[in-house]
């Protein structure tokens, strides 16, 4: 299970809303701003947070903050369908142009058309409405907002 923090905005009809932090990058290595998905995210970033709704088992209040997750088969194979069906589309398209001997510009084009073919019906597969479900992250459990700190009394040696 892949976990993440969020913070609850809102909470109406059994379902909340939270905000997860976007990440520009990861913490694998010290790239840090120079990083590819940093420059990606901010290329196509709509602010520094992402917006998601999961159903509410445990009557949430806004403001709380939780921890949501997805199943790691579940992300690997929608990773492999966003990520493996369009190159496959390409290069299965662009093959087919090379091996019915078309040249290199119908080559290219069909391997263009063969991508955006592809990307549509990664998006088919991952944007219906059963596929959003069975996308969507879970709500596991809350954070506690204070950690409770006992004090006991010095031991009367140490208090001297």
């Amino acid at each position: 299970m892949i976990e993440q923090e969020a913070a609850v905005v809102a909470v109406v009809d059994g379902a909340a809303l939270v905000e997860v932090p976007r990440q520009s990058s990861c913490s694998a290595c010290g790239q840090g701003a120079s990083c590819g998905t940093a420059t990606v995210a901010k290329l196509f970033g709509q602010g520094n947070a992402t917006r998601l709704r999961v159903l509410d088992h445990l009557g949430l209040a806004a403001g709380e903050r939780v921890v949501i997750g997805i199943r790691s088969p579940v992300l690997v194979r929608a990773s492999l369908v966003a990520y493996l069906l369009p190159l496959l589309a390409l290069l299965g398209a662009a093959g087919a142009a090379e091996a019915a001997g078309l040249g290199d510009m119908a080559g290219a084009a069909s391997g263009l058309g063969g991508l955006l073919a592809g990307l549509w019906l990664a998006g088919l597969v991952t944007g219906g409405s059963g596929a959003r479900a069975r996308f969507r992250p879970v709500l596991l459990r809350r954070i506690p907002t204070g950690i409770p700190v006992t004090i006991h009394p010095p031991h009367p040696t140490v208090a001297g």
